[in-house]
């Protein structure tokens, strides 16, 4: 693991405790300042949109059957959470979602002279490809021997494919910070009003440094940028794939979560207005996302360390005993959860006993009105657990729950073939390699 470079820095890989705790305190700091939260779903909001106008583009193209438009929307969702994802870290947003939408164009001259023609365009779809890549080959790492990855042909060219993918989107973060830090030197006022992660950090980071406290290296800013990339991407966007997945094979689910979005949302205008207040009452949203995150955790497994020695099933491990974490398994384990295999968010749904937003793990098992921690606090593990948690959740719940807004408060949405199996590949994480949906407007 060594050889990603990255072992030992930021935050997700980092087995240097101090160091991660220095991260995560300015991580978290810039997570929390005034206005991030809103800024972050005004920009769901507006990406959105510009997702719609390719899908209303594309519809007009194609030879929808009753007025339905078809797709695979693990596409779509990818790269829109990439350039959501891309705005919310750093202020600037990528053009992946476009870059895609061009690949239906077989006029090169009309692609040529588009208003999106943009050297970036390109560079954004190939950040998002190079994220992919990179989190595959995070296992491959993992599990083949150095001297495989140093000497074998085959495996040396996987391993340096990963590491020219890891070393494009360390140039690319690189760039970006360049260019803010030249901001916030030369023309602070301009930053005043950006609500970015990245000028968050360098905000923070610069006081920090005035007041002659702790603070972060450049190294360290670039790897918890990284990090961020990784785990706000791909993670956020097959979740919303098993999300869509679920509430399709169960219409009785789907009806009672359009209920909700429609009295939390009553105006039928085309233009939604979200604000946090809205999403903290989207309680059974909130239920069906936890439900399919149990039933299919985008990271199945995780290894914790013990830091000194510790009692575990009876048996006495010595520090530095390195444990693996089946979530998966936990989470379809009978003597915690009735009909483990059964898709039910009212296992969750208790009115105003969900919060994720707020913090709140109160939440229930509605058969027996015990709190599902109260049996067991470690039964359902989405965003990891103690204080190695992933610190990004609430975001994550943020852009999850308005895409889910928007999307079925604007559209019905149906699987092509509600029988077919979900296609996934299982490395680091699962990921929903295809999800073939159709979408027309509501009534």
């Amino acid at each position: 693991m060594n050889s990603l470079r990255n072992f030992g820095r930021g935050i997700s890989l980092n087995n240097n405790y101090e160091s991660w705790k220095i991260n995560k305190y300015f991580l978290v700091q810039s997570l929390s300042t005034p206005g991030f939260n809103e800024e972050a779903i005004n920009h769901a909001k507006d990406l959105f949109e510009v997702l719609d106008g390719y899908w209303n583009s594309l519809k007009k193209s194609q030879s929808c059957n009753e007025n339905w438009f078809e797709m695979d929307f693990v596409q779509w969702i990818n790269r829109f959470m990439t350039d959501n994802i891309s705005i919310i870290i750093t202020g600037e947003r990528g053009c992946s979602m476009s870059s895609y939408y061009h690949t239906f164009n077989s006029d090169k001259s009309i692609l040529e002279s588009s208003l999106f023609d943009d050297p970036k365009v390109y560079n954004s779809d190939k950040f998002t490809q190079a994220i992919k890549a990179y989190l595959r080959g995070v296992s491959f790492f993992y599990f083949v021997h150095p001297f495989l990855r140093r000497y074998v042909p085959y495996f040396k060219n996987k391993a340096n494919s990963v590491l020219e993918s890891r070393d494009y989107m360390l140039k690319t973060i690189d760039n970006i910070i360049e260019r803010r830090t030249f901001d916030f030197v030369n023309t602070p006022q301009k930053l005043k009003s950006k609500h970015d992660l990245l000028t968050n950090l360098i905000t923070a980071n610069h006081d920090a440094k005035s007041k002659m406290t702790e603070f972060l290296p450049d190294q360290e800013i670039r790897t918890v940028i990284f990090d961020m990339f990784l785990a706000g991407t791909d993670t956020s966007s097959n979740t919303l794939c098993y999300i869509i997945y679920y509430i399709c094979r169960n219409p009785h689910v789907k009806q009672k979560m359009v209920e909700e979005i429609d009295l939390v949302f009553p105006n039928s205008s085309d233009t939604l207005c979200i604000t946090t207040n809205h999403l903290t009452r989207l309680k059974y949203c909130e239920a069906i996302i936890k439900e399919a995150s149990r039933l299919m955790p985008v990271l199945p497994v995780a290894k914790r360390v013990a830091s000194a020695e510790c009692e575990v099933a009876g048996y006495t491990w010595p520090a530095k005993t390195i444990f693996q974490l089946n979530y998966a398994s936990i989470h379809m384990n009978e003597k915690y959860w009735t009909n483990p295999t059964v898709f039910d968010p009212d296992r969750f749904y208790l009115q105003n006993d969900l919060g994720e937003l707020n913090d709140d793990l109160n939440n229930f098992d509605q058969e027996n009105k015990k709190s599902i921690h109260e049996k067991d606090k470690h039964s359902l593990v989405i965003f990891g657990g103690g204080i190695r948690s992933c610190p990004g959740k609430k975001l994550a719940m943020i852009n999850m729950l308005s895409f889910i807004a928007l999307t079925f408060k604007k559209y019905d949405v149906e699987l092509m073939d509600v029988d077919a199996p979900l296609k996934t590949h299982t490395d680091f994480i699962i990921h929903c390699l295809e999800l073939k949906i159709k979408i027309k407007p509501r009534k």
